[in-house]
């Protein structure tokens, strides 16, 4: 079942973002911030966002997925935006992330996007592969701050 996420979701939610973080970004990301990453400082900040965040979670007896999305603004017009999204690592590979994504898709359709964009570390060759197998095409590319250290990240883009 997917629904809007709740707030006694947080915590699990968060815990599962450490994980994938920890997981997905092993060998990409520098293994000391890796090291330092905490799902408790991440459960406040989805709290402080709560009232405003759009997201959405997968639920089978436990939240198994998580998607946040927003309406955003790629060079001068509105487009929608997939900010996040984790499946719990060990869940992989079973649809939820496709279904996930697709709704959230779907949700910003009805909002009047015509446009989804989502973007992730260039690195990040699972993702990217899942990207590409859910039709998005490669759009652009920027380079993103984490911890003290810089990374590329490639955007692809859907149209709805």
């Amino acid at each position: 079942m997917i629904r809007y996420y709740k707030k006694e979701d947080i915590d699990e939610i968060a815990k599962i973002i450490a994980e994938d973080w920890k997981i997905a970004y092993k060998g990409i990301i520098d293994e000391e911030y890796l090291g330092i990453l905490d799902y408790k400082e991440n459960a406040e900040r989805i709290r402080k966002k709560y009232q405003e965040q759009k997201s959405i979670v997968y639920v089978d007896k436990e939240i198994k997925g998580y998607c946040r999305f927003k309406e955003s603004e790629e060079e001068g017009k509105k487009i929608g935006e997939i900010q996040a999204l984790y499946v719990k690592y060990n869940q992989r590979g079973k649809g939820i992330g496709r279904i996930l994504a697709k709704e959230a898709m779907k949700i910003l359709k009805e909002r009047g996007y015509k446009e989804v964009i989502i973007w992730c570390l260039k690195e990040n060759l699972k993702a990217r592969g899942f990207y590409e197998k859910i039709e998005g095409k490669l759009y652009k590319e920027r380079y993103i701050e984490i911890g003290q250290k810089e990374y590329e990240e490639v955007c692809y883009i859907y149209k709805l």
